[in-house]
């Protein structure tokens, strides 16, 4: 990019004051819900929601889509429950015959029930089409869309023909993914699972890899398995998270961008999944609730969440006019825009509370498609590497999170050895668009990847889980020739028996923490975070952490578990059995 690009500050005052009022009229003319939607730009206007956005939480799109960075010939898919390819704002923007239906075998993903709106709402988030005189417009209005309703039939190979086997998928360079597994214990994952995932994944697009995105999770607060919720008061108490994003193994690949959500205040969305497998953040806002429509009574119901697509009609979707008594304050409208009685767009065709990692992973999605179309040479790598290092970090406040005896549970934000700051709450930080697209433009490709392959420790006898003063040590030493690190993946095994009610979690008080040559502590396992495991033996079969960034990867690494409710002296209730460990780097 050859254009200068307005600071922040100042590109704020420009829209509100200094640019001509044609121009401003036509950016609103052009997408009449634009206005709303303050994860493009966000200058603490008024949304829908109670609550108005804090100045600066946005993608920093700024002026990208003015000098024409708008994602133009990336082939962006959708894997999610469908694609309404008709939806008047997404039409232009659809490949013809690009999509899959794994139900009926057509290319017409979109969805039989008029209920699943949740890919049309994400497809919108990444590619409504801008500047058409309706609705909304995406963070990459004119990248070109393709859907895979995989969630609508996940039988076997169905993921694999989204992602890179299926016909439709050849030419995909960019694949959100808005969905993962509700998960109280860590997913069995074998070594070759993994590397049947990533080596046709890295291999796709020509050798460079088509850059998989995905969501955290939204598990912080609650984990509903089977309609009940199976975290309990005392862990929502300790403030670590229900269920870490960790556990879910295709959050943990290489070949994947795993993505929490920040909220229109800038801090962490509540229900975001929290975990050392986080790279980016993006905006997936709160529930986008207005007191004058809704009767809600928590106070985030009444915080912005994300304006977007919604299934085209009144019949359909999340914004409907179904069992809407129009004489009722308390009728199934939650704000502004919902339902046919809209003064702002009668259509039932957006929505205003589009939340959840789902809505935060498109935000990168789209993101990723304007880098592409900057320097379609980017392989999935260097687009990790460069959303990583011009990220924002946010809430710099974030806690450190102790027990009653001073014992670190979870840290806060923690700057590795090679100066890059990274949050369990946010990975990296907040993607940055506009200075990811920059440094883009003329970025020199990393060099060629290199795999120490799996290492295992030498354990002559089981090692005891102690308390803080005595915790259980694995060490390997790596020698693999890697000079800077940028993933690195881990397994182990213990003895331990996690106590577990009959089917509600319980807080561990085991804490894993990796320990890189340099000393840079990442805890893969916060305290406290809550399992069930019926009694099992906790085993850790697959699980990632990007802390390392940047730092030498050769030389001693250490797995350290404690038990942090155990004293001094007493005895331990476990082993640690097993350690491997993985660096990817160059």
């Amino acid at each position: 990019m050859k254009h200068q690009v307005l600071p922040r500050a100042a590109l704020a005052a420009a829209l509100l004051a200094a640019l001509p009022l044609s121009v401003a009229q036509a950016q609103q003319l052009g997408d009449p819900l634009y206005r709303y939607q303050w994860h493009l730009m966000n200058y603490g206007q008024a949304v829908l929601g109670d609550s108005r956005p804090a100045f600066g939480i946005d993608l920093g799109i700024d002026d990208l889509h003015a000098y024409n960075i708008r994602g133009k010939n990336v082939v962006v898919a959708v894997v999610d429950d469908g694609l309404e390819i008709a939806h008047p704002d997404l039409v232009a923007n659809v490949v013809p015959n690009g999509s899959w239906n794994f139900v009926d075998n057509s290319n017409d993903p979109t969805p039989a029930s008029g209920s699943a709106g949740h890919g049309t709402a994400v497809g919108g988030i990444i590619g409504a089409v801008g500047w058409n005189g309706i609705g909304v417009r995406g963070v990459a209005p004119s990248a070109r869309l393709k859907g895979f309703n995989f969630l609508a039939n996940q039988a076997a190979g169905n993921l694999e023909r989204s992602w890179w086997d299926g016909a439709q998928a050849k030419d995909v360079q960019v694949s959100n993914n808005s969905w993962g597994r509700t998960l109280v214990w860590p997913m069995a994952f074998s070594e070759n699972e993994v590397a049947a995932f990533e080596r046709p994944m890295a291999a796709t697009r020509g050798g460079l890899g088509t850059v998989y995105v995905k969501s955290a999770g939204n598990n912080y607060a609650s984990t509903v398995v089977s309609n009940i919720n199976r975290c309990t008061a005392a862990i929502r108490a300790r403030n670590v998270g229900c269920s870490a994003t960790n556990l879910d193994a295709r959050n943990n690949l290489f070949t994947v961008v795993t993505v929490a959500a920040v909220n229109a205040a800038g801090v962490r969305s509540n229900y975001s999944s929290a975990g050392s497998a986080l790279w980016v953040s993006g905006l997936g806002g709160e529930y986008g609730h207005q007191a004058v429509y809704s009767n809600a009574v928590n106070a985030l119901n009444f915080d912005p969440a994300v304006v977007t697509t919604d299934r085209a009609g009144c019949a359909n979707g999340y914004n409907n006019d179904i069992d809407v008594d129009r004489n009722s304050p308390n009728n199934t409208r939650r704000n502004a825009l919902d339902s046919s009685l809209s003064a702002i767009d009668a259509t039932c065709n957006y929505t205003g509370r589009m939340n959840g990692t789902s809505a935060a992973a498109p935000t990168v999605s789209g993101t990723i498609a304007l880098m592409l179309q900057a320097n379609p040479k980017l392989s999935y790598r260097d687009v990790k590497y460069l959303l990583a290092t011009t990220a924002r970090r946010i809430d710099p406040n974030q806690p450190t999170i102790t027990d009653a005896n001073g014992t670190i549970a979870a840290p806060g934000w923690t700057v590795n050895a090679a100066g890059h700051a990274f949050s369990n709450w946010y990975g990296f930080g907040l993607v940055d668009a506009t200075l990811a697209v920059t440094r883009a433009g003329n970025f020199k490709s990393l060099a060629p990847l290199i795999d120490s392959g799996w290492q295992r420790a030498q354990v002559a006898a089981p090692v005891a889980i102690g308390g803080p003063a005595a915790p259980a040590l694995l060490r390997i030493p790596v020698a693999g020739g890697i000079a800077r690190v940028e993933s690195v993946q881990l397994g182990l095994e213990t003895s331990y028996a996690h106590a577990s009610g009959a089917s509600l979690m319980e807080p561990t008080p085991l804490r894993v923490v990796l320990i890189s040559p340099s000393g840079t502590r990442s805890y893969v396992m916060p305290a406290y975070t809550g399992l069930r495991g019926s009694g099992a033996a906790l085993t850790i079969p697959f699980s990632a952490s990007n802390a390392f960034l940047d730092e030498g990867g050769d030389g001693e690494w250490t797995l350290e578990i404690t038990d942090v409710t155990l004293a001094a002296g007493a005895a331990s209730a476990g082993n640690l059995t097993s350690f491997k460990i993985r660096v990817l780097g160059h």
